[in-house]
């Protein structure tokens, strides 16, 4: 999501400068020859209602039928480009009068402004890779260029940032801040003929474009593994003018494009997904669309079935929440299980409804931390009862996970499991908690987190697993938000130290070196996939 964000925050200010429901769903009966009805060892009550029942549906993936509703925005695969056209000098020059007293200037420093951020018609406005919008470089970009000589600018001296409320600050390129006045200065001088540079041809040119890229996602707090993508992204761009493979947009697509992402409609799609890794596993999976009453809401969740599935067999359930992301990771588990590295099991990702934007935090907060009691609720006395009639499930071996704001869902779920019937999991697995999100803590109390909501006030022991793990390098990229709280690996420490004082002793956690929040995640997943289960 922070990548989404901050391209959408990017693209506001240069803007600003410049100017599914569940009814895609296969309907039908249960029975299919991806599963079959066979009866858990362990029981659980099921405690759907019958109008919670009457909405259930279950068919193949419809994943990539959604994926096709992007209300034409921009395909989701190939490289296009946006051209500035001829007819927005107007549009361009009532936007700057509109926002005068913003940006206080006379009539002809306004058309200056309109002629230095308005492009020639024909020029590249915007690009999109896979979907994805991109802006970085573009403006060193000619749509003729060939690959071969170039000049241009050296590498601005000057970082500009918004700070939180959207007023300008400046930086140089040791990150030191300065004075309008000391950037304004350094960029006079900076931009006149001794510095510039040439470039023999585009291979001369990459580390270039990597350090300009490194350079302004600094303004962006974009983390490095982000970077090092976008830079990828960024390649293909000039790759695809140099060798005339790109297609185009209408021009006006990256507002629609902003706005899709800002406020999607019940069509938009903005499920993460990897079309290779998805059509690999696409045979093994069913989709379930579950409403919850209490919720309101529909749930999208994918099942996939391990290698050489028998209805005969017992097996755990790894169940992932955020299914947004987590759904990709299914591919790379499954294959650990073929290749004979982990043991079978059931693979199941719980996601919101197509139509519900799954990487926005003000949903993600909804579900993980307002309305977590209920969220636990869906999955412990619904989701888990009711896949215990679809297969037979070993629940005391089952796993939770949850990353993040998930990550603090994934700690409640452990340390309120005590009030259910239904112990539908035996091992759980708390990503990055984020104990500090200023989404989460209006939730806790500022308390209730650090004494594990009671639970040991309730029991003397506990007997689930618990795996708690975050990213060596992850604390500085939300250290704005922290505050008189804990970090997210300050937090992860601490909750180790008290679940020790408590003397639970199946309880361990792993820093993984050179990863930030999240890039952890799919290698941590498979790895632990291993570790519970065990090829026998």
């Amino acid at each position: 999501m922070k990548k989404i964000t901050a391209a959408v925050l990017s693209l506001a200010f240069l803007l600003c400068l410049a100017s599914c429901s569940s009814s895609g769903s296969e309907k039908g009966s249960n029975a299919s020859s991806l599963s079959q009805k066979v009866p858990a060892e362990t029981k659980l009550t099921n405690h759907m209602s019958d109008t919670e029942r009457s909405r259930l549906t279950v068919g193949q993936l419809t994943v990539f039928d959604h994926e096709q509703k992007e209300d034409g925005v921009v395909p989701s695969e190939g490289i296009y480009l946006e051209l500035w056209n001829g007819e927005d000098y107007a549009d361009y020059y009532e936007h700057y009068n509109e926002h005068n007293s913003d940006y206080p200037m006379t009539d002809e420093e306004i058309k200056e402004a309109v002629e230095y951020t308005r492009g020639a018609e024909g020029d590249i406005k915007y690009a999109f890779v896979d979907g994805d919008v991109v802006v970085d470089t573009l403006d060193m970009l000619e749509k003729d260029y060939d690959g071969g000589e170039i000049t241009l600018y050296e590498l601005s001296p000057v970082l500009r940032r918004l700070d939180e409320n959207g007023n300008e600050e400046y930086y140089d390129r040791d990150n030191n801040k300065l004075t309008e006045e000391e950037a304004n200065e350094m960029e006079k001088e900076f931009f006149s003929e001794e510095h510039k540079r040439t470039f023999a041809d585009f291979e001369e040119l990459k580390p270039y474009l990597h350090d300009v890229i490194k350079f302004t996602h600094m303004g962006l707090n974009i983390p490095t593994a982000e970077t090092e993508h976008d830079y990828e992204q960024i390649l293909r761009v000039w790759e695809a003018v140099i060798d005339k493979s790109y297609k185009t947009v209408p021009y006006g697509t990256v507002d629609k494009w902003i706005e899709n992402r800002l406020n999607p409609s019940a069509d938009s799609f903005v499920w993460e997904i990897d079309h290779d890794k998805i059509k690999a596993i696409e045979p093994y999976v069913r989709e379930y669309n579950i409403y919850d009453e209490q919720l309101d809401t529909n749930f999208v969740v994918h099942v996939t079935l391990p290698p050489d599935f028998s209805g005969d067999r017992t097996y755990p359930a790894y169940v992932l929440t955020d299914g947004v992301w987590r759904f990709n990771d299914c591919a790379e588990l499954r294959k650990t299980m073929e290749e004979g590295k982990a043991d079978d099991v059931l693979l199941v990702s719980i996601g919101y409804d197509y139509g519900i934007n799954g990487m926005d935090d003000e949903n993600r907060i909804k579900f993980f931390c307002d309305r977590c009691e209920d969220f636990l609720t869906l999955i412990t006395d619904d989701l888990m009862p009711y896949l215990g009639e679809e297969y037979s499930i070993n629940y005391e071996d089952s796993t939770l996970f949850g990353h993040s704001l998930g990550g603090t869902f994934a700690h409640y779920a452990v340390f309120n499991s005590d009030k259910y019937e239904n112990q539908p999991f035996g091992n759980y697995i708390i990503g990055s908690p984020a104990f500090w999100s200023p989404g989460f803590l209006p939730y806790t109390d500022g308390d209730e987190f650090r004494r594990e909501y009671g639970y040991f006030d309730r029991n003397k022991s506990i007997d689930k697993r618990i795996f708690v793990c975050g990213g060596a390098d992850e604390d500085p990229v939300y250290d704005a938000y922290y505050g008189e709280n804990d970090s997210t690996l300050q937090g992860i420490e601490h909750l180790m130290e008290r679940l020790e004082a408590y003397g639970v002793t199946t309880a361990e956690s792993k820093i993984y070196p050179d990863s930030e929040h999240y890039q952890f995640i799919p290698g941590m997943l498979v790895e632990m996939l291993e570790k519970f289960y065990p090829k026998n």
